[in-house]
């Protein structure tokens, strides 16, 4: 027999290694080392954003979430609301009050306190008593939709922040600009600062990619769910996550989507149950119930 005489030491190589923690993905580089009759692993944190070459191949034409009768439904209301609709600037005349809806609940979801009637007049021009803050709000996402009926180009960095500025101008002092601080959400930790760049890099190559082979509907109801998980500014994340979600609605000829401020509580638990399962079905599920209720008569009529 052969006697060693200097320590054995082995080592299996690096590789990357996901740990999930309370239903959140952490990457780490790991190494697995032999010596003296022990196994030492070594880690060294990556981030949370999926380090490239872990991802699994995506699937060329996935799976809709929507069964076959629920997209006919959609496609149905987007038939026949663009019979009697023009999807452009002339649709404040024709829809004014959905829209100054749309507005007063995208806004009071984040805590707005102008109310429904108070938001017309300030879209009509007329004066209320309220602070410079909330009024502001309410011009700037006018100012954001009108922005979309014009805008023809694609959803990229560039877009979003135009929008976010356009949004957020004389409310944060940020506008336009991605968050350089950690925030949370409720229980929700978002991704750290420093990865905000990235993984909204990743969003807009998902996005691009996305739109040959995800329905309409569901691909807004996608862009509004991972928006908001990466949360990339410090405020403004939930106006615009419903901003995008209506823009990728109106560029393919479908009538906007209003969630409204009486449902927040439900709407904030079906993100939560997102969250926890790591699933958008129950999500674009829930997106889609409340279309077909805002739309029933365009989804029953054949409009002529």
């Amino acid at each position: 027999m052969f006697k060693n005489t200097c320590p054995l030491t082995v080592t299996m190589g690096h590789y990357i290694e996901k740990k999930v923690i309370r239903g959140r993905a952490y990457y780490y580089l790991t190494e697995n080392t032999y010596k003296d009759g022990k196994w030492k692993k070594t880690r060294k944190y990556l981030g949370i954003a999926t380090p490239k070459g872990f991802e699994k191949p995506r699937r060329k034409n996935p799976k809709p979430i929507l069964d076959e009768k629920e997209i006919k439904s959609i496609e149905t209301i987007r038939k026949n609301y663009s019979k009697v609709h023009h999807l452009d600037s002339r649709l404040w005349k024709e829809e004014r009050e959905r829209f100054t809806s749309f507005i007063f609940n995208t806004n009071a979801i984040e805590g707005n306190p102008v109310t429904l009637e108070n938001t017309d007049t300030v879209l009509s021009g007329g004066h209320i008593k309220a602070k410079k803050k909330d009024v502001r709000e309410i011009k700037n996402m006018k100012m954001c939709i009108d922005f979309l009926f014009s805008y023809s180009g694609k959803i990229d960095e560039q877009l979003v922040l135009k929008l976010h500025k356009m949004q957020m101008e004389g409310v944060l002092p940020e506008s336009g600009q991605y968050r350089s601080v950690d925030v949370s959400v409720g229980k929700y930790i978002c991704p750290p600062s420093h990865e905000v760049p990235k993984l909204m890099k990743r969003f807009f190559i998902w996005l691009n990619e996305s739109e040959k082979d995800v329905p309409a509907f569901e691909l807004a109801c996608l862009v509004h769910l991972k928006f908001v998980r990466i949360h990339p500014f410090r405020d403004g994340n939930g106006r615009m996550a419903r901003l995008l979600m209506n823009l990728v609605l109106l560029k393919k000829g479908y009538p906007l989507l209003n969630i409204f401020n009486d449902e927040k509580l439900l709407y904030y638990l079906v993100l939560k149950k997102v969250d926890i399962t790591r699933r958008p079905k129950s999500f674009v599920e829930y997106l889609f119930s409340t279309y077909i209720r805002q739309y029933e008569e365009y989804a029953k009529s054949n409009i002529r």
